[in-house]
């Protein structure tokens, strides 16, 4: 298992400093980067050696998969641009989360969202599979967004459609405020390719006593032989960086193999 660190860009020389194996970055904000800013960018990443290899934030709030305003236009030029600049700075997992792009008005049509979720999957997979990323597609809390909330959900959606490039993450944090038992990383592990860890409540980056027990989740990833990444995330705030450095030292020392 990797152990990174979520940042934006700011912190990302300091992040990264920290010795952690990966940092992830925001792809829509990569996105929105204008070209001689990104250019600037990679050059910047591959002269300093980061390893930029998760992206979480895959889309912006003004494009929805989800509603009367889906756009498969506006969906295939952004995920062409953006998996594209993921692609050459050597991405190999985004996170689709996208709270208010995929949330359904409550008096809406849920079992038509659902459609158009599995319609929105099947679009992005062509576009992830052109640029090599696998997608990890996130349960978000209901506080947050209404559709598709736990990971046996995504695990029922990603294993139905079976298409290559598309996957399951899991969040602690969403996990822990849904009551969601961990045994469901149990049966997600085939599709299993992501996982945030953080603090349910406070929504920060862990550390010790903060009243969450983050062994019984690595004892669970390594049960199933996990092999991929798991990020640290939480608020940026001031003590952004000392905060990072104890996630990353507190982790290590529960065990991470």
């Amino acid at each position: 298992m990797k152990l990174g660190i979520r940042t934006d860009f700011v912190n990302l020389p300091e992040v990264a400093a920290l010795g952690c194996d990966y940092v992830e970055i925001p792809l829509n904000a990569l996105a929105a980067l204008p070209e001689g800013d990104f250019s600037d960018f990679v050059d910047y990443v591959e002269g300093n050696g980061i390893p930029v290899l998760a992206c979480g934030d895959m889309l912006p709030d003004d494009l929805p998969i989800t509603g009367p305003d889906v756009s498969a236009t506006a969906l295939h030029g952004y995920l062409k641009h953006a998996l594209g600049r993921a692609q050459r700075l050597g991405v190999k997992v985004a996170a689709l989360d996208g709270a208010k792009s995929r949330s359904v008005p409550l008096d809406g049509d849920f079992p038509f969202a659902w459609r158009q979720l599995g319609n929105f999957l099947r679009l992005l997979q062509g576009h992830a599979r052109d640029a090599g990323i696998a997608v990890a597609l996130e349960p978000l809390r209901k506080a947050d967004c209404n559709l598709l909330n736990l990971v046996s959900e995504a695990t029922l959606i990603a294993g139905l459609l079976q298409l290559e490039n598309i996957a399951v993450a899991a969040h602690f944090g969403h996990m822990a405020m849904a009551s969601e038992p961990l045994s469901a990383l149990r049966k997600a592990a085939p599709l299993l390719k992501h996982v945030y860890i953080e603090n349910a409540l406070t929504r920060a980056l862990p550390r010790p006593g903060d009243g969450e027990d983050y062994g019984r989740m690595l004892e669970t990833l390594s049960d199933i032989d996990y092999g991929g990444g798991i990020t640290l995330c939480g608020s940026i705030t001031d003590t952004f960086i000392e905060d990072a450095r104890t996630a990353l030292q507190y982790i290590r020392q529960l065990g991470i193999r």
